[in-house]
């Protein structure tokens, strides 16, 4: 069976997202890479697969997005703690906690919104039945 060529060859990855790889990131890189991909299809309504060559900038986000889904891993080990103490035992939690996806989609839409073939303008804002079991 032939090797598919991913869209980002790891030198390439860890060259954008300025760091090498971790061993878990190389050991589980095409399944990191088409999580990534995914996401952005999802994001973007396109098919990052179907794009003959895709721009530098393009790139530049399927890494941040790759980069992500590490960040979202070390998250969900350390859900809502913003720092530890071991003398006398302390532990903080962030008032107001993020979301790496969030984060993502926030510091790169500019990216996002250029690259986007979706209808309607992502919006967000206050739920208007803030009682309600299952706001739509």
């Amino acid at each position: 069976m032939d090797e598919v060529e991913p869209i980002i060859p790891k030198e390439q990855m860890a060259a954008l997202i300025g760091r090498p790889l971790s061993t878990l990131e190389s050991d589980n890189y095409e399944l990191y890479l088409s999580i990534a991909v995914e996401r952005l299809n999802d994001l973007l309504c396109i098919k990052l697969a179907d794009m003959a060559d895709i721009p530098a900038d393009l790139k530049l986000l399927i890494a941040r997005c790759f980069q992500t889904i590490t960040l979202e891993q070390d998250s969900v080990i350390n859900h809502g703690v913003s720092s530890k103490k071991v003398e006398d035992f302390s532990i903080s939690y962030f008032e107001h906690e993020s979301n790496p996806m969030v984060d993502f989609v926030r510091l790169n839409g500019a990216a996002i919104e250029k690259y986007s073939q979706c209808q309607a303008p992502m919006r967000s804002g206050k739920v208007i039945c803030d009682d309600c079991l299952r706001c739509i």
